[in-house]
């Protein structure tokens, strides 16, 4: 139903004509699927699955712990012999299923070998064992999409629950107690947020050096840079750090440090427009991040009391307009009219809520939602036309 919907809208706008149409149709045809039941099978599978977990939930304290691991290794090892054999056999779909089946269970052994033997430590050891163990046969046998975006889900989980000893990691570099102060801050937060930014780009670039990967290293770089301008943003938009006291240059040094590892990878494995293009992008959100910092840092001072209450409110919320209004006019230079939609969204959204925060009181509020309506209408009106305008992207361009 939807390829006819389609071919008939394209065949009145002039684009194919009725034979074209017939062909793709009949080509459609020829290749359909059975969704349903390909729907009722997997059903009728995962309730399998369900039932056998169930079955062995409720009889686990029964099961003995040598037949526990006996079974989790040969299903390890089943699985491990199937990656090998669709590898060798060149199967491309198959093996990155077994690759990734084989992933969940090396996780799942982790965490029966440390019931059985209770074994005592913090989730993110075994989650970084997991990824030791795991990434270089994910490396060499994996190529898709969804291999990358599972590992780089796994790495920034990782990251962020051994948060709490990367932080105390970073205190230590204090030698001095004087310094101390310069990373035991609530700095620390908006640095763990922009690091594994910038490790995804260094990892992608890394990744990008084995040609039969590279589509898997484009999807780790969009990952990575979605999360810099997350960390970037989200610095930018909450005025709360505006309130500390605290220093901010240790973090600024650690994170200048990560973005000059990230641009080194980037010209190391990139072609020049797209190393070029990552390049500014990086130098613009350290830019920010920076600006971001600086003042709260600042705000918390005498040097600079004005950035308090309101101020700081609208000070945060000017960057982050800014930083999202350099990040549109490079999307509309690049082609990527996903980004420079999403960009024109972002800002519209902080302006409406500019708008309700200088508002108070019930009519006020309804005069708000009103006028809030409208500028929405507006900006839709106009992002909607603008971004008509900006050109597609080439293919092979870094979006």
């Amino acid at each position: 139903m939807i390829a006819e919907h389609y071919a008939r809208k394209w065949q009145a706008a002039g684009l194919i004509d009725a034979a074209t149409a017939r062909a793709i149709l009949d080509w459609q045809a020829a290749h359909r699927r059975p969704v349903w039941l390909w729907a009722v099978a997997g059903t009728g599978t995962l309730a399998i699955g369900l039932g056998v977990i169930a079955i062995v939930g409720a009889n686990w304290d029964d099961i003995p712990d040598t037949l526990k691991l006996a079974v989790d290794l040969a299903l390890n090892a089943l699985c491990a012999a199937a990656v090998f054999v669709w590898w060798r056999r060149q199967r491309a779909w198959p093996r990155e299923i077994a690759a990734l089946l084989l992933f969940g269970l090396v996780l799942s052994g982790i965490a029966l070998i440390g019931q059985v033997y209770q074994l005592q430590s913090e989730p993110w050891h075994a989650l970084a064992l997991w990824l030791a163990l795991c990434t270089p046969f994910l490396a060499l046998t994996t190529f898709g999409r969804l291999a990358a975006i599972l590992w780089a889900l796994v790495a920034v989980v990782t990251w962020f629950s051994a948060s709490e000893d990367v932080a105390r990691f970073f205190v230590k570099l204090a030698v001095l107690e004087r310094h101390r102060s310069a990373w035991d801050n609530p700095f620390l937060m908006a640095l763990l947020t922009y690091l594994p930014a910038c490790g995804l780009i260094a990892a992608a670039s890394l990744r990008r050096l084995w040609a039969p990967a590279r589509r898997q290293a484009d999807q780790i770089l969009h990952l990575g840079i979605a999360g810099l301008i997350a960390a970037c943003s989200l610095v930018s938009a909450i005025s709360w750090l505006s309130r500390s006291d605290s220093a901010a240059f240790g973090p600024i040094a650690v994170a200048a440090l990560a973005t000059l590892v990230a641009v080194a990878a980037l010209w190391f494995a990139w072609p020049p427009a797209e190393r070029r293009v990552g390049t500014l992008l990086l130098a613009v959100s350290f830019a920010v991040w920076v600006a971001a910092l600086l003042m709260a840092h600042l705000g918390g001072h005498v040097l600079l009391p004005s950035l308090e209450g309101r101020t700081a409110d609208l000070a945060h919320a000017l960057l982050f307009i800014v930083y999202w209004a350099i990040l549109g006019g490079m999307a509309a230079r690049a082609g990527w009219r996903g980004l420079f939609g999403l960009a024109f969204t972002m800002i519209g959204l902080r302006l409406l809520l500019l708008y309700f925060e200088a508002i108070g009181g019930l009519t006020a509020t309804g005069i708000g939602l009103m006028g809030g309506g409208v500028l929405c209408l507006v900006l839709a009106a106009v992002g909607w036309r603008l971004t008509r305008r900006v050109p597609r992207r080439s293919a092979g361009a870094t979006p």
